[in-house]
């Protein structure tokens, strides 16, 4: 009787969308109301999809993925805030304006995986996409789009006893496809315990050269292509720049100099090249050089003395004489920051290395904002925009904010990997 009863009423409903007069974005023609819809909110699209069954059908053409997709990448990108205190990971958002007096509310991402994956690293982002890894056994690894909370498990690589993972996630423009690399430091029992053991704990540092294992979303399938010729920094790639993940190397010696080398892969011939880099530039011989990216460019992020930065900038990706400091940070912080730099850390643990989390100031240079300010994040989740021009900082707060977070740079979209070639 109750299914009886719950067909009728499935039945009355259909019949009143049916019923119920066309919206006047259904009365446009096609392209016009794709322009529209792509330049509004993921949370605002979201809202249209359910209205009826017709806006259903409108918000999952691809031509209105690949238009929202591209204009939202002009745009004050959305910020992710992944938390894990004071118990397990939970996700937040929150979409800023570029209107000074609007106040943002920052919102709950119900993830879909607490039973098998309750705590999570978040790798990177690429096109609307989070690839999320199993921050305890290293064995789950998700790519998750927060916003539709579309999913995907990606399937289980061979594991070793003894081994530490990094990966890098991206999309190549032109091969249209999206790829997992999973670089493995683990211990060569042949060579018995040697430099690559110490007070019982497993040294990656001192392992032979990494296996690289390579996954593209289209087949699904982990492949093996062999060794990396480099010993990499142990952080995963937040870099992706023309279809390729970057990264340091640890520091060697080069020509008499100790420094590090920058690395490229290339997402479509899955190849690692060095990067090319100026005469002048010494920062490559300092500690503690990360990679980020700036206004779509390969940049180097140079932590100085006193709380300073320098950001190189590389113009013409893969031009040696592009190179350029674009950007000199003063040490100064703004209030109620350094008083917060004594909260707990160990979410920033996954991203840094621990040396580097101990410096009092260590900062992250998240993205640059519409209105051409430097977005920086302060250990363990204070966030902060940097005027170049006026030489000011200026916090950034939103109401509901988790206590400690470490923020990612997304691009809210309604995108999905079920048809790659159609992005």
């Amino acid at each position: 009787m109750d299914m009886v009863g719950e067909k009728q009423s499935n039945r009355r409903r259909c019949k009143l969308e049916e019923d119920q007069p066309e919206s006047w974005i259904h009365s446009l023609p096609h392209d016009i109301a794709m322009d529209i819809l792509s330049r509004l909110p993921v949370t605002s699209l979201i809202q249209v999809k359910f209205v009826s069954r017709a806006s259903q059908i409108l918000t999952n053409d691809p031509l209105l993925v690949k238009l929202h997709l591209s204009e939202t990448a002009k745009n004050t990108p959305c910020l992710i805030f992944h938390s894990d205190y004071p118990i397990r990971n939970q996700l937040y958002f929150v979409e800023p304006s570029d209107h000074e007096d609007q106040k943002e509310i920052v919102r709950k991402i119900q993830t879909p995986f607490p039973a098998s994956m309750p705590e999570f690293n978040v790798v990177g982002s690429c096109n609307g996409l989070l690839f999320l890894s199993d921050s305890l056994y290293d064995d789950s690894l998700y790519v998750y789009n927060p916003f539709t909370r579309k999913h995907k498990e990606l399937p289980k690589s061979i594991q070793f006893e003894q081994q530490e993972v990094m990966f890098g996630f991206g999309f190549h423009p032109v091969t249209n496809e999206y790829k997992v690399i999973k670089i493995i430091y683990y211990y060569n029992a042949y060579s018995g315990y040697g430099r690559g053991w110490r007070y019982g704990r497993f040294r990656i540092h001192d392992s032979p050269h990494p296996e690289a294992q390579i996954l593209s979303l289209s087949s699904n399938i982990w492949r093996s292509i062999g060794k990396v010729p480099y010993q990499l920094d142990r952080r995963s790639s937040e870099a992706l720049v023309n279809g390729r993940l970057h990264w340091l190397t640890r520091r060697v010696k080069n020509n008499g100099v100790r420094g590090q080398i920058m690395v490229s892969f290339d997402l479509a011939d899955e190849q690692f090249r060095e990067v090319p880099r100026a005469d002048n530039n010494a920062f490559l011989t300092r500690r503690n050089c990360y990679l980020t990216v700036l206004g779509g460019c390969l940049s180097a992020v140079v932590p100085l003395k006193y709380g300073r930065l320098e950001i190189w900038v590389m113009k013409e990706y893969n031009v040696r004489e592009s190179w350029f400091k674009q950007y000199d940070i003063a040490a100064d912080l703004p209030k109620n920051v350094d008083q917060d730099l004594k909260r707990p850390y160990a979410i920033w643990k996954n991203i840094m290395n621990k040396r580097i989390v101990r410096n009092k100031r260590i900062v992250r240079i998240l993205c640059l904002l519409k209105n051409g300010k430097i977005l920086l994040e302060y250990r363990g989740g204070n966030l902060v925009s940097y005027d170049p021009e006026s030489e000011t900082f200026e916090n950034m707060m939103f109401q509901g904010m988790p206590n400690l977070f470490q923020t990612v740079v997304h691009v809210g979209s309604l995108n999905w990997i079920a048809n790659p070639t159609e992005l």
